[in-house]
């Protein structure tokens, strides 16, 4: 318990001629009740404020340097400018604090409550904000280098000009936040960040620094997963990085195929489709669910089978192989089948002999000494003029896309 009341505390106050000054450093103020108190510029330094109820307390341009606060109540209190540099606020409740230019160099906020507090300009230099509430916070032109902000949840927060060079940003929530010109550039990490929703206007950043995927396809929302990739997509766009623009769109396309998925499509489309609400659901036997499964499971498929053929027309490798496996597929069948003569009507037996049947009727320029050894083989060989045309086309509209990202 607190070595001092609040009644000492007042008289100390008056005794030293005003809150200015006044020394409390080393004191024990833990669970102390000091709402609403004026102890501006006091020097609290190693102070122990542990569960304080320090709400709307006037603490601007205090030294609270290594202070604990953990656990304490701080909602609305004013500290500007206070120097609170490697001070520990585990858990503290900071509700609406207002935090405009103070210094929380390496300080501990780890699971700290800040919703809606204004922290623009702040140094938090090395602080450990790791699973902090932060949402609607305003941290415009913070200094966060090298902070740690794995897990802090900073939905609908202003990050406009913040520094976060070296900062850990693994599993960050910045849903709905305003990222305008931010650069994560010499950010450690992005790995799992949600960014759905987010305001992403020229933020800087590298598609090696997001990882594996973003948090929203992690923990399976794959619904947000697809907005934020396109949204990344867009953002990447702007930065002129086209091969990360490229893998943006991969994924985009990729959740929008998970959530087509006849198991997942209900959860996601039911409601604006079907009319589905919390009350109930329309009967499963219904002719409209019925419909709505058979359009989902068809569009499920029809991107399983464009992710396979040319990865959503990003990836030449994948045409190259289908038309090498479409070569050697057709190749097979024709020496099986004994499909091949000569033009002295003798059976083709070599391989060679069938791979160059097969890659003429591929590229429709047959060579003179092969032919179809039976009618039917035509209609095959066409068959395979048809694929290999196609194939070819979108060979062309692949490298094209590349050509124009390049």
């Amino acid at each position: 318990m607190s070595e001092l009341t609040r009644e000492e505390i007042l008289k100390l106050i008056e005794g030293n001629g005003g809150h200015e000054g006044l020394d409390l450093s080393h004191k024990d103020l833990s669970r102390i009740d000091l709402k609403a108190l004026d102890l501006h510029k006091a020097i609290l330094i190693r102070a122990d404020l542990r569960e304080a109820h320090l709400g709307g307390i006037n603490l601007q341009g205090a030294n609270l340097r290594r202070a604990s606060l953990q656990l304490a109540v701080l909602g609305r209190a004013e500290l500007p400018k206070a120097n609170l540099g490697g001070a520990n606020l585990r858990e503290a409740n900071m509700s609406s604090a207002n935090m405009q230019l103070a210094d929380l160099a390496a300080a501990n906020l780890e699971m700290a409550y800040l919703g809606s507090a204004n922290v623009r300009k702040a140094n938090l230099t090395d602080a450990n904000l790791q699973g902090a509430f932060l949402r609607g916070a305003d941290l415009h032109g913070a200094n966060l280098v090298g902070a740690n902000l794995q897990g802090a949840i900073l939905t609908g927060a202003n990050l406009q000009g913040a520094h976060l060079r070296e900062a850990d940003c693994r599993g960050t929530r910045l849903q709905y936040s305003r990222l305008g010109k931010v650069d994560f550039f010499v950010a450690e990490s992005l790995e799992g960040t949600h960014f759905h929703n987010a305001f992403l206007d020229d933020t800087r950043m590298k598609r090696k620094q997001l990882g594996r995927a973003i948090g929203e396809e992690l923990e399976g929302w794959y619904d947000q997963a697809r907005d934020a990739y396109l949204r990344l997509k867009q953002n990447f766009d702007v930065l002129g990085d086209y091969a990360a623009s490229a893998w943006a769109y991969q994924k985009e396309r990729q959740m929008q195929k998970a959530c087509n998925a006849p198991w997942r499509a209900r959860g996601i489309y039911g409601q604006t489709e079907l009319g589905d609400t919390d009350e109930g659901r329309v009967t499963t036997w219904h002719p409209r669910v019925a419909w709505f499964y058979t359009r989902h499971t068809l569009k499920w498929l029809g991107d399983w089978f464009v992710e396979l053929l040319c990865g959503y027309g990003e990836s030449l490798s994948r045409v190259l192989a289908w038309m090498l496996l479409v070569i050697l597929g057709f190749a097979a069948c024709y020496q099986v089948s004994h499909a091949v003569v000569t033009s002295s009507q003798d059976a083709a037996t070599s391989l060679w002999d069938h791979l160059v049947f097969s890659l003429g009727a591929f590229t429709t320029l047959q060579p003179a000494r092969l032919q179809a050894a039976r009618p039917g083989i035509e209609l095959l060989t066409t068959i395979q003029a048809i694929i290999g045309i196609a194939l070819a086309g979108l060979l062309g509209f692949v490298a094209g896309n590349r050509i124009r990202r390049s």
